[in-house]
């Protein structure tokens, strides 16, 4: 298993969320949710987005548009007074503790605060109009200088220490949040957004859903053209037709735009992404999500059942891009597919499973399955429910 590096998810403590009762649990380099639909996967999934809507301000509104607070309450607010969130990140730690605020059915930050690992303490911070505190500009209670066992830092002497230090920790998870970008490539209909022309300067990262691909892939054959031709051998390997993309930008400069368009190997004139399968579509967005250039990348990749659609070639191809990611990214994941989990090992798999209500999430046992994966892959073993993860009767 590829070795986590510092700047990613370790772990993650939930109580309260969703169908989440309580959960603790520790984070690999390949994380593969697997169990039931109605398990939990998706509420598990869902905390990313939740977190990126927090570190950019946006908390409130997203949770309005998600049905407002109650039901990010497990079984409500009546019978859960309150939601706390623990994560820790390379060696950074972020907790924040939510309970229900009544007249207009909102979260209400009771606690929130930031830690490292070489500190006992708390950086207290507090944000305003309801959102978080790791916002620019949100207060940070200071802490005496005693309690910092290492590095030295400078700030500005009309500023106790500890405010200075509490800076750079909130930037850093702060910043590691921002990226938790939960992709989703499902869309493949005549309207998805990657089928429709985009400005070429929206170029900087790739969408979730993917819909800004065209100038994505413009950007990345003029800047980055290695990755780009390894994109385009990736896609081969899967649809051998498939020759190279066709972006040409039009419009007046400083107003141009550019749709997806792609050769066939044995004719020039190029054909529409509407004349691509749903299959080779959604091939061609993950292909270009890990392949893309490292520092590009999220340093967490989530991804939500990404084997919709694909051949069982694809899903082997697949597998590998996940892999190779995992050696410098984090990935997590949720899949159904007993063809996708063949490929991954014990300690890949996050378990999800409900009980009286509530999902519970475990990581199986490679030992006690070793004589079965001399047969066996951990998707046949799921499938024959040895290890959990399968609909209760």
């Amino acid at each position: 298993m590829p070795e986590l590096q510092t700047a990613h998810l370790r772990h993650v403590k939930l109580k309260g969320f969703k169908s989440i009762k309580d959960l603790d649990l520790k984070m690999n380099a390949i994380n593969i949710l697997i169990g039931a639909n109605g398990a939990g996967k998706s509420n598990f999934i869902s905390l990313f987005t939740f977190l990126r809507n927090l570190s950019e301000g946006k908390l409130q509104t997203y949770i309005e548009k998600q049905g407002y607070a109650s039901t990010f309450f497990h079984f409500g607010p009546k019978h859960t007074p309150s939601i706390t969130i623990d994560i820790d990140i390379g060696n950074n730690g972020y907790h924040a503790e939510f309970v229900h605020g009544e007249a207009n059915d909102t979260l209400v930050f009771n606690t929130e605060y930031c830690t490292v690992k070489w500190s006992n303490k708390k950086w207290n911070i507090k944000g305003q109009l309801g959102e978080s505190g790791l916002l620019p500009g949100s207060e940070a209670l200071s802490v005496p200088v005693r309690d910092y066992t290492r590095g030295s830092f400078a700030g500005p002497p009309s500023l106790p220490l500890g405010w200075v230090l509490s800076v750079p920790v909130r930037d850093y998870t702060r910043d590691y949040m921002r990226q938790c970008k939960v992709y989703h490539f499902h869309d493949t209909s005549p309207t998805a957004g990657f089928k429709k022309a985009h400005p070429i300067d929206s170029s900087a990262l790739l969408a979730t859903d993917a819909s800004n691909l065209a100038p994505f892939l413009l950007y990345m054959k003029k800047h980055n053209p290695a990755n780009y031709q390894d994109i385009i051998a990736t896609i081969k390997t899967v649809a051998p037709f498939f020759h190279d993309f066709y972006l040409v930008p039009s419009g007046e400069p400083g107003n141009e735009s550019v749709l997806l368009r792609w050769l066939h190997r044995d004719y020039d004139e190029p054909f529409s992404a509407n004349q691509l399968s749903d299959g080779t579509a959604r091939f061609i967005c993950m292909a270009v999500l890990f392949l893309q250039p490292e520092w590009y990348r999220p340093k967490t990749i989530v991804l939500d059942e990404p084997e919709l659609g694909l051949h069982p070639a694809a899903l082997d191809v697949l597998a590998e891009l996940v892999k190779t990611a995992a050696k410098s990214n984090q990935v997590i994941c949720s899949t159904q597919s007993v063809a996708f989990a063949n490929h991954f090992a014990p300690e890949d798999f996050i378990v999800v499973d409900q009980e009286q209500g509530a999902s519970t999430f475990k990581r199986p046992n490679g030992k006690e399955l070793g004589h079965w994966l001399e047969d066996y892959g951990m998707g046949d073993i799921w499938s024959k429910n040895l290890i959990g993860g399968r609909p209760e009767w």
